[in-house]
C-alpha cells in the first residue's frame, strides 16, 4: 500500500518532493477550445462592482509579509503535489470548482494554480516562456527590486484594465444580440400573425363565394 503523504496547499513541500507531470502548461489559453458558458460567468464576475479578491494570496519569497494559515502561503512552501492535475481537454474550468483556491488579481476570479491562467491549469513551461526576457528588455531602466514590484504591478493593473475593456465589449455585443434576437422573434411572431390572419379572411372569403354560389344556383333551379 501507498503510504506517501500528500500535502495540502500551503505546507511546505517535502524535499523528496518531485516536480509532477504537467506541472506546467505545454499550451497558451489561445489554444483553448472557446467555451461561451465560461466568458459569460468571467463576464459577470469580472464585472461585479462588488466583487472581493478572495482565495490563498501567494506570496514571493522575498516578501516581508508573514504567511497566514488558510489566508497565504510563500511561493517556496506551495507543495506541487497537491495541486491539482489538470489536463488541456477539461479546461477552461468552471469558476465555482472547487480546485480553484488561489487568489488571481482579478477580484472574483480564483485560480487552481499559483500564477496559472484564469481559464484553470498551471502557467506556461519556464523553459519555453519568453515572457520574463521579453519583460525585462522593455523595462531596462528598472535596477532595484522595489522598483521592479511596481513595474510589474503596474503591468498586472493594465493587464486587468485590458481584461475589463474586453469584457464589457463582450457584454454589450451580446446584449445588442440578444436584443437583435428578441426583435427578430417580435418580427417573426407578427409576420406568423399576419399569415394566419391573411388565411382566415381566405376561408372566410371563400366561404361567402360559395354560399352566394349556393344561393345562385337555388334561385336559378327554382
Amino acid at each position: 500500500m501507498d503510504t506517501t503523504a500528500t500535502s495540502p496547499p500551503g505546507v511546505p513541500t517535502p524535499p523528496q518532493e518531485e516536480q509532477p507531470n504537467g506541472a506546467y502548461a505545454s499550451y497558451v489559453p489561445h489554444d483553448l477550445r472557446y467555451n461561451a458558458d465560461f466568458e459569460d460567468s468571467l463576464t459577470i464576475a469580472v464585472l461585479d462592482a462588488a466583487a472581493q479578491q478572495d482565495g490563498i494570496r501567494v506570496l514571493a519569497n522575498d516578501s516581508v509579509e508573514q504567511p497566514i494559515n488558510g489566508v497565504s502561503v510563500r511561493a517556496r512552501d506551495v507543495s506541487l503535489q497537491s495541486l491539482p492535475a489538470i489536463a488541456e481537454d477539461e479546461l477552461p474550468v468552471p469558476l465555482n470548482d472547487t480546485r480553484r483556491i488561489f487568489a488571481s488579481p482579478v477580484p472574483g476570479v480564483r485560480l487552481t494554480h499559483p500564477g496559472g491562467y484564469l481559464e484553470g491549469g498551471p502557467g506556461l513551461d519556464p523553459e519555453v516562456d519568453t515572457f520574463c526576457d521579453d519583460f525585462l528588455s522593455h523595462h531596462e531602466h528598472v535596477s532595484s527590486p522595489n522598483a521592479l514590484r511596481m513595474v510589474i504591478q503596474q503591468e498586472i493593473d493594465a493587464s486587468v484594465d485590458l481584461l475589463h475593456e474586453r469584457l464589457r465589449a463582450r457584454q454589450k455585443a451580446k446584449e445588442r444580440n440578444d436584443q437583435l434576437e428578441k426583435e427578430l422573434k417580435t418580427l417573426k411572431e407578427q409576420h406568423g400573425m399576419e399569415l394566419r390572419i391573411q388565411s382566415r379572411m381566405a376561408e372566410e372569403s371563400q366561404k361567402k363565394k360559395e354560399c352566394r354560389e349556393l344561393k345562385k344556383r337555388q334561385r336559378e333551379g327554382g
